[in-house]
């Protein structure tokens, strides 16, 4: 859309119109993402554009609100129009004679003609996919199980279902024959206890040796060459525990069990065919390696560290590395220095010379290869260049003592280069220098061109981290052709000099760590200092404000480079952010680990970013309200209402001080809010107090949230949607049936309408209708088809053991309740109990919740000794004045009717009416206090104590007259379907 347009749409009430509408220039992300989403399913639709013929008036002159090639693109099997009309009338019309009107109602006149047999014949192509993907599924499922153990015969081969290994192995890579053997004959060797007999545990071999003694190229080597013979082989990146973590996150994804480290560890223990794992580069000597091993299992796990004690991890054996075999070490050289026509003329001087710096250089293989390079490149010949590593070497001898022999060997093969690239005038080479500088703080690896793509995409004058960035990044801002040019220049001067790698299959730069960590040390602290803010600054800039679905991958692939940095802001300023650019950035680091699921450390920055603007800014600020908005969200997705609730209170709160303008001020004192952003807060707040069980309260404020977003925005918009949602589970909750369903149907049409079938909002709402024909018991094979719907749905959208799945199988639970079938609901449950204990934990939310569904169909299947020990462990973990407590008690006391055991029963009658009389818990008459009273009137008469039975009757009037007759009449309300 062209800027004149931008003017022409702009609505100065709304600063989030202003932003819509900004998000709509040509190249912008959010147009890329509909772009990308529309044009796979076009040829689904029949396509007609139009365009405006007649100009605008636009700030006082004529201009076409959207031209031609924008309204009209030139795409395959569409038809297009001119209508004669300015924008504001395309498409109205004045009479049936208007020639654009006859246009258009002979279109729709063909489309309806056609309609009958393109729709059956999607509903037959329909049908032919869904049988393929039965009999896939069917194979699948009898395809014969691959044993994987001791004994595996090592020449067996497999389809290896999973290579998920980020880079491939160098293509100079040659030598260590003899290890790669020693490797295939420890990992087929069978492990022996002892007492002589087989154990089936991981095979693990530990690789271990001086940083660039070749590791990992020997580790990447072995994983290509033996790719056969594993079904999957994965790689962890284990240089910290947050990146191994998210390795295994990665790994559960892509299992579709869900994006979080457990999902994956768990998944690659429950495979039992043939894998491999790599976990690289395990260095530090205070992590503990053997939380990555997956529990069960019999697969073949190498470990690569330069620490020689992670050979107490190996159950197989380990190979030391260090120098190569000198034949094997002159042979990398060579071949790294010339090319193979060279190769083949190799004099007998230059074998004396190889031999000579590769002594010098201790065999080490990433010296050697980086040598050979630099001879590759004619910087220095052969002789020249072991003249001059000599004169550098002996010159950084004094400045690291620290630093063992080999490493000094290896740094001064980078800094013969890299000098060399310092010393060079032209531009290339001054922004090489540059991006090297940033390089030494991002990750290692996986450094997309991407990041600087991205960063580009936010303008200089939105910038928001306020730093001084270097000439080059500053030229990738002007988004341009040639900016781009500049950059790949900038990054090949790197690649030529092997300072660092470029993989064609990912589109990604690597740099090996010691060279990473040497680029980073070889700087003054100043300069450490500004290049990590420069890296931080960057890296915020890439992350979109919108967070657009069509980010997600890239966002995903910035989280090592995150974590990086931020441990190095850590180590340089403890107390960060203490800037406001700092602040910035963190802010939208948090927006990208709350979006992958890492919710804990969203809100550690979360919370260390409000203390900073609270401090600086003030709580009323609205970048300290949009922090602490965000931090409740964190809290909701982490399952804790308390702290939500304490965060979205300070939001409404604030917002009811601060006005879109002055005249909202005169209009709307601070006593009558009356404006989006207090409302919208207002329905933030209700979800949070459903959650806590406060719905009486969360009723209140969601009715005034919903009749105020619909008075200002209309029913229409997704935040008016939101709150009448949110309104809805709690009326749901409260019994109030009708209401519930009266905006749930529309809410459920509109977002299926606005975002899909399968948008999380739309499972949410359709989810929730299941429930609520659950709790009416109406309809109840509707009510199961929509839970199961969307529980298959989330198992695809979300994984396996995501909180919102296993949220719906608690909720399917409660439908195969109530159809009789509560056998079926308590297996279900069963079998994802050790899910929940792995992913949520025991004192979980999420665990008292699918305790008590358990509890239930525990209840309806008459299996009562395991129901009475379930509501004991729940009420063990519910807060006695959260309103659930007194509807537990209740369940736990009506088992203990059926069990008999009448003491502990009535003693918990009585505790319960004790607190209703002295705590006001609840009302004398409320229903929840009639069941007790009812139920301890059951047990008086049982026990024949008619006279106390009496006497309570008295006492709570609202009693139904014969209620202690039966006990039928005094199950507690969705704890059993039916009572014979």
């Amino acid at each position: 859309m062209p800027k004149s347009a931008l003017r022409f749409a702009h609505a100065p009430h709304t600063a989030e119109l202003s932003r819509f509408m900004s998000s709509l220039v040509i190249g912008s992300e959010m147009l890329n993402e509909v772009t990308d989403q529309f044009m796979p399913i076009m040829k689904q639709y029949r396509v007609f554009n139009f365009w405006e013929e007649l100009q605008s008036e636009v700030d006082g002159t004529m201009t076409y609100v959207v031209d031609r090639d924008s309204a009209a693109p030139n795409w395959a099997d569409t038809e297009q129009c001119g209508i004669r009309s300015p924008h504001a009338g395309l498409l109205k019309f004045d009479s049936a004679r208007d020639s654009g009107y006859i246009v258009i109602t002979e279109a729709l006149t063909r489309y309806t003609r056609s309609a009958p047999d393109a729709i059956k014949s999607r509903w037959i192509n329909e049908k032919q996919f869904l049988d393929s993907e039965h009999r896939k599924q069917a194979e699948e499922l009898l395809k014969p199980q691959l044993a994987f153990g001791s004994s595996m015969d090592k020449d067996a081969e497999y389809d290896t279902d999973y290579y998920l290994v980020s880079h491939c192995s160098s293509i100079q890579f040659t030598g260590r024959k003899q290890q790669a053997q020693e490797l295939k004959e420890k990992l087929h060797r069978p492990i022996i206890s002892p007492d002589q007999k087989t154990r089936g545990e991981h095979k693990i071999v530990v690789i271990h040796g001086l940083g660039g003694s070749g590791k990992t190229q020997f580790c990447l080597r072995y994983a290509e060459d033996n790719r056969p013979s594993y079904w999957g082989v994965f790689w962890i990146d284990a240089s910290t525990r947050e990146n191994a973590e998210f390795g295994f996150s990665k790994l559960g994804e892509v299992a579709g069990k869900g994006s979080s480290f457990m999902a994956g560890k768990h998944w690659l223990s429950t495979c039992h065919k043939p894998w491999l794992l790599v976990v690289d580069n395990a260095d530090d000597p205070e992590m503990e390696i053997s939380d990555f091993f997956p529990v069960d299992g019999s697969g073949h796990i190498l470990i690569t560290s330069r620490n020689p004690r992670a050979k107490i991890y190996a159950t197989a054996g380990e190979i030391r590395f260090s120098g190569m075999n000198p034949e094997e070490g002159i042979d990398l050289l060579l071949s790294s220095a010339y090319t193979k026509r060279q190769s083949n003329h190799w004099d007998q001087q230059q074998e004396r010379l190889a031999r000579s710096l590769g002594a010098e250089l201790g065999y080490l293989a990433l010296a050697l290869s980086q040598a050979g390079a630099t001879i590759r490149r004619n910087i220095y010949t052969l002789e020249q260049y072991l003249r001059v590593y000599v004169g550098y070497r002996d010159r950084l001898l004094p400045k690291s003592m620290s630093i063992n022999i080999d490493t000094t060997n290896a740094i001064a093969t980078w800094e013969i280069p890299f000098r060399k690239i310092e010393s060079a005038e032209s531009l290339r080479n001054k922004d090489a220098v540059d991006l090297m500088h940033l390089f030494a703080f991002l990750h290692f690896d996986g450094i997309s061109e991407s990041i600087f793509r991205s960063s580009a995409a936010e303008s200089r004058d939105q910038d928001i981290t306020g730093v001084v960035y270097p000439d080059i990044i500053l030229s990738s801002l002007q988004r341009t052709e040639m900016a781009q040019a500049r950059l790949r220049q900038a990054l090949g001067v790197l690649t030529d000099h092997s300072l660092i790698d470029f993989d064609p299959d990912t589109r990604s730069y690597s740099q090996h760590p010691v060279v990473h960590r040497w680029a980073r040390d070889r700087l003054d602290k100043e300069e450490q200092l500004s290049s990590l803010h420069c890296t931080v600054g960057l890296l915020a800039r890439s992350i979109s404000p919108y967070l657009e679905a069509s980010g997600r991958i890239f966002r995903r692939s910035l989280v090592p480079h995150l974590e990086s940095c931020l441990q190095k802001l850590e180590n340089s300023a403890p107390s960060f952010p203490n800037t406001s650019g700092v602040a910035n950035s963190i802010e939208r680091f948090a927006w990208v680990y709350a979006e992958c699921g890492l919710w804990k450390k969203a809100r550690t920055l979360q919370e260390r970013l409000i203390k900073f603007r609270t401090k600086t800014l003030g709580r009323k600020h609205e970048d300290t309200i949009r922090a602490t908005y965000s931090l409740g969200q964190t809290h909701w997705n982490l399952f804790d209402p308390r702290l939500t609730i304490e965060a979205q209170r300070k939001v409404v709160a604030a917002r009811r001080w601060i006005w879109p303008s002055w005249f909202a001020f005169y209009v709307n004192p601070p006593w009558m809010p009356d404006f989006i952003s207090y409302y919208t807060a207002l329905s933030d707040l209700t979800l949070a107090l459903w959650l806590a069980g406060r719905r009486d309260i969360s009723k209140v404020i969601g009715t005034r949230a919903s009749a105020g977003l619909l008075k200002l925005l209309g029913p229409d918009d997704p935040i008016t949607l939101n709150a009448m949602f949110n309104l809805a589970r709690t009326l749901l909750h409260l019994r109030e049936w009708d209401k519930a369903h009266d905006l749930l149907i529309p809410v459920l049409r509109k977002r299926k309408r606005l975002f899909g079938l399968n948008h999380p909002d739309t499972l949410m709402t359709r989810n929730e209708l299941g429930v609520l024909y659950c709790e009416r018991r109406q309809h109840l094979a509707i009510a199961e088809r929509l839970v199961t719907n969307v529980l298959k749905a989330r198992k695809i959208v979300l994984g396996e053991e995501h909180a919102y799945t296993l949220w719906s199988v608690n909720d399917l639970s409660k439908v195969l309740c109530e159809r009789g079938r509560a056998s079926e609901a308590a297996k279900m449950l069963e079998d994802i109990i050790p899910i929940v204990t792995r992913t949520l934990g025991d004192d979980h939310v999420g665990m008292t919740m699918t305790k008590g569904n358990l509890a239930k169909a525990y209840v309806n299947s008459g299996r009562w000794v395991q129901a009475e020990q379930m509501l004991t462990q729940i009420l063990k973990s519910t807060p006695t004045d959260h309103p659930d407590w007194v509807q537990t008690i209740s369940g736990h006391v009506y088992v203990q009717i059926q069990l008999q055991q009448w003491h502990d029963a009535e003693a918990n009658c009585l505790n319960v009416l004790e607190k209703i009389r002295k705590k006001k818990v609840l009302a004398k008459d409320n229903p929840r206090t009639i069941v007790i009273a009812e139920q301890l009137a059951y047990i008086y008469l049982a026990t024949d104590r008619p006279h106390e039975s009496k006497a309570l009757k008295a006492e709570f009037s609202a009693m139904r007259a014969g209620s202690a007759d039966k006990l039928y009449r005094i199950v507690p309300k969705g704890l059993i379907n039916q009572v014979p």
